[in-house]
C-alpha cells in the first residue's frame, strides 16, 4: 500500500516528537520519575486507553487500568481532570 504524501509528512512530525511524548520504565520496572507530585494528561488516550487495539485486534482482559488510573495508582495528582471532563463531553458521541 502505497503512502500518500500528507501521511508521510505526518509520520516524520510524530517521529521528531515521539521520544519527548513517551514514559518508559526502568529495567526494574520502576516508575522513572521520583517525584509523584503532579502530572498534567492531555488527550483521550489518557483515560480512554486502547488495550491491545480495535475492532479485530481487540483484546479481552479481566482487569484494564486506563493510563490515568495507573498514575493515579502511583500516587501522581491529575492536575487536567477538569480538562479531560470536558474533552470527553465536548468529543462524546452524544455531543456536548
Amino acid at each position: 500500500m502505497e503512502l500518500y504524501p500528507y501521511e508521510l509528512e505526518h509520520f516524520e512530525i510524530l517521529r521528531s516528537h515521539a521520544a519527548e511524548c513517551m514514559v518508559l520504565l526502568k529495567e526494574n520496572g520502576d516508575f522513572p520519575l521520583e517525584n509523584t507530585d503532579q502530572i498534567a494528561l492531555y488527550g483521550s488516550g489518557a483515560r480512554q486507553t486502547i488495550k491491545g487495539g480495535t475492532g479485530s485486534g481487540d483484546v479481552n482482559s479481566r482487569f484494564f487500568v486506563t493510563v490515568e488510573q495507573g498514575l493515579q495508582n502511583a500516587g501522581f495528582n491529575i492536575s487536567t481532570k477538569k480538562w479531560m471532563d470536558g474533552w470527553i463531553r465536548r468529543n462524546s458521541p452524544a455531543g456536548p
